[in-house]
């Protein structure tokens, strides 16, 4: 409560401060993607409090901004990607092809005399936080598995503690992973005109005022509703894993996300060039309602890819397939 209340402090102070879809928006994208997880998935991961943690944690991202020049100077540009008119990011890199890492995407923007701290990395964060969930997924089916398969009393007993710790682990991870997710889906945070339309060539004489904060904050506030949002929500479009999911086919299905984002920018500052906007019409409710329901949608669909390919992946130390382990072939090898 104290928490929460501080943060409510805080918008009151500082309204002009962006917070990403606002914590309006990324409440509601956690919660609607945890409430629509389908039931293939463990149970603790669709539990009412498990959904109520969740959303709870969808703006956690944003409510640690300002922690210190270090962690902000290091995280502040995960939330963003500026892609241009041309369709990518510095005239360089293609976000339906993206380098494989970090380093290959810096090394990519530094031939445009640039990097990934002042063009963003959203896709990178997405990334990250897809593999960190499908590992901590894929311990958990080993400790799920050995709470009552393990030979000996004792060792179910470890077991059964470990996947408990795993479950509150897991869920802080998807919570916070669910804010980049979020932050995807928001057309304003994957372009260069992410705070109106800048000095760049304007043919349409879209507005340069800064309309980011009030879009994703004061207008979601206002007009966005999670019924309307849930309604709203795609069915899932990326296909069950059956395997390990490689870095290339991950990649493929962030930078196809973040394009139809981008995609969305020049409706976006047509609506607002129209007085949609301002005038809170269907056109621009319903605008609006559907980018929260992709961010949704989308964090619905990579956590049941996490879990899916959860079963392929490999854990422990040598590392030990986990279907090896499941099917009573290899033990869990540990350093402890």
């Amino acid at each position: 409560m104290k928490r929460t209340l501080a943060l409510l402090a805080f918008l009151a102070l500082a309204p002009g401060q962006a917070l990403a879809w606002g914590f309006t928006g990324h409440t509601m994208i956690s919660r609607l993607g945890a409430e629509s997880l389908p039931e293939t998935l463990p149970a603790f991961l669709r539990s009412p409090d498990a959904i109520d943690e969740l959303a709870y944690m969808g703006p956690e991202e944003d409510r640690i901004k300002g922690s210190g020049q270090s962690w902000d100077e290091d995280n502040d540009d995960a939330h963003f990607l500026d892609i241009g008119d041309d369709g990518k990011v510095a005239g360089v890199v293609n976000p339906n092809a993206l380098p494989r890492d970090m380093e290959a995407y810096s090394d990519a923007l530094s031939s445009a005399s640039t990097s990934p701290y002042k063009v963003g990395f959203i896709p990178y964060a997405i990334m990250d936080g897809f593999e960190r969930v499908r590992m901590d997924l894929a311990y958990w089916r080993v400790e799920a598995y050995l709470a009552t398969h393990a030979a000996s009393g004792d060792g179910r007993a470890k077991a059964a503690h470990e996947r408990d710790l795993s479950q509150m682990l897991t869920l802080r991870d998807i919570g916070d992973w669910s804010h980049f997710v979020g932050d995807g889906s928001q057309p304003l945070h994957v372009t260069i005109h992410y705070n109106g339309w800048g000095d760049y060539p304007n043919p349409h004489n879209y507005t340069t005022n800064h309309i980011h904060s009030f879009f994703e904050s004061e207008f979601v506030d206002k007009y966005a509703k999670i019924d309307a949002v849930r309604a709203l929500m795609p069915a899932r479009a990326l296909p069950p894993a059956d395997h390990l999911l490689t870095q290339d086919e991950i990649s493929v299905a962030v930078g196809a996300y973040l394009e139809a984002s981008a995609q969305q920018v020049d409706p976006l500052y047509a609506l607002y060039a129209s007085g949609a906007f301002t005038s809170g019409s269907k056109e621009a409710v319903s605008f609006t309602d559907l980018q929260l329901a992709r961010g949704a949608a989308m964090l619905r669909d990579l956590t049941a890819l996490a879990w899916e390919s959860s079963y392929y992946a490999k854990v422990g130390y040598p590392a030990v397939p986990v279907e090896d382990i499941l099917s009573g072939k290899a033990a869990l090898n540990s350093s402890d």
